[in-house]
């Protein structure tokens, strides 16, 4: 055989052999990046996954109402969990919310409610720290607040960032005017607009809600008058008609 077919079965061979190391290498790196992802991504679906009855305990709360009185500190433990496993700006919220209701629980011993509100507008704060547009967070922090009795410029600040963050949202437009509204006489020319507006979305948007807030938090409108009295006096017109029939 000439020796020039040797030298080609012997170039063909060494191809044969670095095509082959080259796949192995290919493979192998393959696995270990496959291995890298799923450690990297174990504790956040760890995470996800330990946060999950949280997530079906607010669902229902919003669909029923009810407050999960047996299971709150379970739930609790459950997001503080969540967050041990990955800090994400969710499971922050979603655990400020827990403790939201449980200081709204009055089966919760009065002497930690005022403690599960703190821990509510801490958790909060760590929230909109991580994700600054998140306007219910920032309304649960002036909320909070509020039930509280902290500095009308502390409640303020908060509930103003809700509005820039969220305007039409809405399902924050009637609770929005309910705890602005008694912190009218502190509230400079910009808030007042702000809080105008409001009141006029909330109107459009969701006025059975609306009502139920002028009820509790300005039953007589002496607020809404002075807000709207030169602005949109129809509108308030419609609002004490709807009112006087609701008493």
């Amino acid at each position: 055989m000439p020796p020039a077919v040797f030298r080609l079965a012997a170039w063909m061979e060494s191809m044969h052999s670095s095509i082959r190391t080259r796949s192995l290498s290919v493979v192998l790196l393959a696995a270990f990046l496959a291995a890298a992802t799923l450690v990297l991504a174990w504790p956040r679906f760890k995470a996800s996954y330990r946060f999950l009855p949280v997530d079906l305990a607010i669902e229902r709360y919003y669909e029923t109402r009810e407050i999960p009185s047996n299971r709150m500190l379970t739930l609790i433990g459950f997001a503080r969990q969540a967050l041990d496993w990955h800090d994400h700006y969710r499971y922050h919220d979603g655990l400020s919310f827990l403790y939201y209701l449980r200081g709204l629980d009055i089966r919760t011993p009065a002497l930690e409610r005022r403690g599960a509100y703190r821990q509510a507008e801490q958790q909060a704060i760590e929230t909109v720290r991580s994700a600054p547009a998140q306007p219910e967070a920032w309304l649960r922090i002036a909320t909070v607040r509020s039930i509280l009795r902290d500095e009308p410029e502390t409640v303020l600040a908060p509930w103003r960032m809700s509005v820039f963050t969220g305007r039409t949202h809405s399902t924050l437009v009637a609770p929005r005017v309910g705890v602005a509204l008694p912190y009218l006489d502190f509230m400079d020319n910009e808030a007042r607009a702000m809080l105008r507006d409001q009141i006029l979305l909330a109107w459009a948007l969701k006025p059975r809600e609306l009502v139920l807030e002028l009820k509790a938090r300005d039953p007589s409108l002496i607020r809404s008058r002075e807000l709207l009295g030169a602005f949109a006096p129809g509108a308030l017109a419609e609002m004490e008609e709807r009112i006087e029939k609701a008493r």
